[in-house]
């Protein structure tokens, strides 16, 4: 009998193609789009790592196209982002839909796993740098501040010290950037070679925890620190470091982005420190003592909750403020606030000004969001006016009255891409002001015009000086500043830097005479020549070190005494001179 080719049988030609199926649905490698995904993923983390050389380099033509390279803290979201799904997608395909047995497939992630969460069982992200690199801490530890118990004054006498004025120490160092908060000091004339003259450690010791810069007159220097779960002014010895006294109150803020402690340099005015709180609270101290004379809860008094201020200025108060002569009545300014959002700004006060001795309201101007900068003092036509970077636009006001003058646009937001930068007056009614977060840098002129004033921007430039926690020094026509962490030499309205420098990250400068001073986010200090067509640096130190902190406080020179400090450990440094 023979034997045919059975047709026409269609239960047995789906077994066979049942059976074909079923064994080529066993994949033991990814498929296509697996490996698309992945490599496109791959590219983002590439791209993200290398930005900021691409961005300042090949692509630095190509800025205003391609924005995201402008902020190196974007850049390395998008290599975390882009490393991440790089490797995830394929484990969880490899995990659920591979060929391999469920051994070999749940291997890795449960490995992976179980590494994740005995990690983060021990560690916690308790702050980041400047581009938004975690640093980590036990999650079970205390917090550095937490270690150092209460402020314990020493045997110094607070009540014997006398209080000297600011007119008559020629060393002053009064408030926020110095005598003419601008960061920049006529003298002494230092030592460039570090080498053969060092300088020379006076005092080194920790201290509680925030951005504060200190404040110096009469041998005796002023700051703000957070200890646990009290914020303090606090002053000490300049000569010892040793405490004189503490004044706390009862608060602590902390935001991972913006680490902990209060952020205002006190203002040092006729024998009393005045100090803003990171929550809202404002202070007049006795200079000597410490004992408070009067304060203000700014929320208090405008009317915002707790959450209303998280949501409108994320990373708390950083205002340092303002003192003003007015026909013989000395005025203290600050940034106010309030509950409004943006399309409700009658709530907000962006200015307002207490009587110095008494603490009494004397004006408020303004109905602006605050920013995380602070009021200062320019001419206009030869008259005194207080200029405002609030949280969208700067403005301009009457010393007199708080009223509002101009506005001119500085797109921003308290609780995004933040304004921490200053104005700085370059004459002849121009101004320069510069931003991080990709803005860059800006020069504007106000114009008086009949009863009132008009605006105009003369230059902007998105490449250059994006000082996102820092402010610039400008020495005749060239400022220097942090380009989101590049240390940068720009001729005002030039298109590109003179020269630039790397490995800085968001630390803070002073131009002292012919020398710039540079922290460096890492504790580093480095003296660089300002005048030199290229890059130079004379010398460099280890001047700081944290835990967990990077250094982002301003600096403070007292003579010949640099007083530097983060948010673990302060130093003094007698710098070598030449005179």
């Amino acid at each position: 009998m023979s034997s045919e080719p059975v047709h026409g049988n269609p239960e047995a030609s789906e077994l066979t193609a049942g059976e074909t199926s079923g064994s080529s649905d066993r994949r033991y490698l990814p498929p296509r789009w697996i490996w698309v995904m992945g490599v496109l993923f791959l590219l983002l983390g590439i791209v993200g790592f290398f930005g900021r050389v691409l961005g300042n380099g090949p692509l630095a033509d190509l800025y205003d196209a391609m924005w995201i390279f402008r902020d190196p803290a974007i850049c390395n979201v998008m290599a975390l982002i882009g490393g991440f799904f790089a490797c995830f997608i394929p484990l969880i395909w490899f995990t659920f839909a591979s060929g391999w047995p469920a051994a070999i497939r749940f291997t890795p992630i449960t490995l992976i796993g179980l590494f994740v969460i005995g990690f983060f069982s021990i560690f916690e992200i308790q702050g980041v740098s400047g581009e938004m690199i975690p640093r980590f801490g036990y999650r079970f530890g205390k917090a550095p501040d937490q270690r150092l118990g209460g402020f314990t004054a020493s045997e110094t006498n607070a009540e014997g010290g006398q209080s000297l004025s600011v007119a008559d120490d020629p060393n002053a160092f009064p408030q926020f950037l110095g005598p003419d908060r601008n960061s920049r000091l006529a003298g002494p004339h230092l030592e460039t070679d570090w080498g053969a003259n060092p300088p020379e450690e006076i005092w080194r010791m920790p201290i509680g925890a925030g951005w504060s810069g200190f404040s110096a007159l009469g041998g005796r220097i002023y700051t703000m620190e957070q200890r646990d779960n009290e914020e303090l002014v606090a002053c000490y010895d300049l000569k010892t470091g040793k405490p004189i006294w503490g004044t706390g109150i009862k608060a602590r803020h902390y935001t991972v982005m913006g680490y902990v402690g209060p952020r205002c340099t006190p203002l040092l005015l006729d024998g009393r420190v005045y100090a803003l709180g990171a929550t809202g609270v404002f202070r007049c101290l006795d200079q000597r003592t410490g004992e408070v004379v009067w304060q203000h809860d700014l929320l208090e008094m405008y009317g915002v909750t707790p959450d209303a201020e998280t949501k409108n200025i994320a990373w708390g108060r950083a205002n340092s403020p303002l003192a003003y002569e007015l026909d013989g009545r000395k005025i203290v300014i600050i940034p106010a606030g309030g509950p409004s959002d943006k399309t409700k700004k009658d709530g907000n006060v962006a200015l307002v000004a207490f009587d110095a001795a008494s603490g009494e309201t004397v004006w408020e101007g303004g109905h602006e969001q605050i920013s995380y900068a602070s009021p200062s003092v320019a001419q206009v036509d030869g008259k005194d006016q207080i200029i405002s970077v609030n949280e969208a636009n700067i403005t301009g006001h009457d010393p007199a009255t708080g009223e509002q003058l101009w506005s001119l646009d500085w797109p921003g937001s308290s609780s995004g891409n933040a304004s921490c930068s200053q104005v700085h007056a370059l004459g002849n009614n121009r101004f320069f002001v510069s931003k991080g977060y990709g803005q860059g840098a800006s020069t504007f002129e106000v114009k008086p015009e009949g009863d009132g004033y008009t605006t105009e921007v003369l230059w902007s430039n998105t490449r250059v000086l994006k000082t996102k926690f820092t402010n610039v020094a400008i020495m005749d026509d060239y400022v220097f500043g942090l380009n989101d962490g590049i240390l940068e030499k720009v001729k005002l309205e030039a298109k590109r830097p003179e020269w630039r420098e790397r490995g800085f990250g968001h630390g803070q400068l002073l131009l002292v005479g012919d020398v710039l001073l540079v922290m460096g986010e890492e504790g580093n200090l480095a003296m660089v020549d300002p005048t030199s067509e290229d890059y130079q640096e004379f010398s460099r130190i280890k001047a700081l070190s944290g835990e967990i902190a990077p250094t982002w406080n301003p600096l403070c020179l007292y003579g010949d005494l640099l007083l530097v400090r983060n948010a673990e450990e302060a130093a003094c440094y007698k710098l070598p001179t030449k005179d």
